[in-house]
């Protein structure tokens, strides 16, 4: 089964807000306030199987279970180290410059954890996701939450300037997805056939039933027709 792709901090994660940049934005014949706020963490390297599936396995291995340790049951499988040891430090872009994840929800706390003290933006946008991969089994994870939009008023915008380099608490919560519900009610069938009872028709038994009742009689009765025009 192939593991779906998420990018996600669905639980308050401590991440670093290393950048805030303010800017205007174009909406219509309208410029309003933006922001770009740049955020990084160091996890670990199986948060990469959600990010991109199949990346963590090109990239780090398992030095030991190489060369023959046995690995413990029940406890899920460890990558600690890079497949290519010059890669300590190597710095990897996720998108492309026009990828853009939208309909982010994006949480910061910057109080003491109640709803007075926290900031939600809707609408945002996530791009610029990138990693340093490092061995031992961690990378750090860089990204930009971009929102525009009537939440940046005075106050929110001076708050956000105060935590540039500081500490915060993030939810990242990604758009739903509606799913449609699969039904295991059996399908009628468009194109009926004989009663189910019935052994199926093979081609000696059509072959042998000839030409139907009905359409014989009416051959019978055209061409008595044609006799008794001769006849005239």
């Amino acid at each position: 089964m192939t593991q779906k792709s998420e990018f996600s901090f669905r639980t308050p994660t401590d991440v670093t807000l290393t950048h805030v940049n303010f800017r205007k934005e174009l909406h219509g014949d309208d410029h309003r306030q933006a922001v770009d706020l740049n955020m990084s963490v160091d996890v670990p390297n199986s948060l990469l199987d959600t990010i991109v599936p199949g990346l963590r396995e090109a990239l780090y291995t398992n030095h030991d279970v190489a060369n023959g340790q046995a690995e413990i049951e029940d406890l899920p499988a460890t990558l600690p180290n890079l497949r290519f040891p010059r890669l300590n430090g190597g710095k990897f872009s996720l998108d492309d410059k026009k990828a853009k994840l939208a309909g982010y929800e994006l949480e910061v706390e910057y109080g003491l954890n109640d709803e007075r003290s926290k900031m939600v933006f809707d609408c945002v946008k996530v791009v610029k996701r990138s990693i340093e991969t490092k061995e031992g089994g961690t990378i750090h994870l860089s990204w930009q939450c971009q929102y525009m939009g009537d939440r940046l008023d005075q106050e929110t915008c001076g708050k956000l300037a105060l935590l540039e380099q500081d500490l915060i608490a993030i939810r990242l919560i990604p758009p739903a997805v509606e799913q449609l519900e699969e039904t295991h009610e059996p399908m009628e069938n468009p194109f009926p056939v004989q009663d189910a009872d019935e052994p199926p028709l093979t081609a000696g038994d059509i072959f042998a039933s000839g030409p139907s009742s009905d359409g014989g009689a009416a051959d019978d009765a055209d061409q008595d027709a044609v006799l008794s025009s001769d006849d005239r």
